[in-house]
């Protein structure tokens, strides 16, 4: 039995780099054509040296999200006596850039995570029992009741 690193080196390489960035299996299955089973050993025998590269990553993700943050505290200071500055200022992109940079390196410190999100403007479990409820209650209520005669 040849290992994966044997026979696709480039695909290997590239889904260690992936797994340790964080990615899913399905993501770094779907960029490198590797197998469930062929990742899983990939990760199994590279445990340490994706915690190391992880860890790097994580560091360099905090360095990034600190530098932006940095920016944004100094583009703040620099238009706070300038109102034309303000008017041109995207503090949103700034902000936006601090934040994705600080969840990269969260993602690479902790690894994969899922994330459920619970949007308030869709009907929840209860509301979706409620509505059923209320159509089993218009149906029985248009229903005729028909009795067997037997003969």
């Amino acid at each position: 039995m040849r290992l994966t690193e044997a026979r696709k080196p480039r695909e290997a390489v590239l889904a260690l780099e992936m797994l340790a960035e964080g990615h899913t299996y399905n993501d770094v299955a779907d960029a490198t054509g590797l197998s469930f089973s062929a990742l899983s050993g990939l990760r199994a025998r590279h445990e340490v040296p994706l915690e190391v590269r992880r860890r790097q990553l994580a560091t360099d993700g905090f360095e990034m999200a600190e530098g932006a943050r940095f920016l944004v505290r100094k583009k703040m200071e620099m238009m706070a006596d300038d109102d034309d500055q303000i008017k041109k200022a995207n503090l949103k992109d700034l902000g936006i850039a601090a934040v994705m940079f600080q969840e990269r390196a969260l993602q690479a410190l902790e690894g994969n995570k899922v994330i459920v999100e619970h949007r308030g403007n869709k009907p929840s479990l209860e509301d979706a029992m409620k509505a059923i409820e209320e159509a089993r209650r218009i149906v029985n209520a248009d229903m005729i009741n028909v009795t067997e005669v037997k003969e």
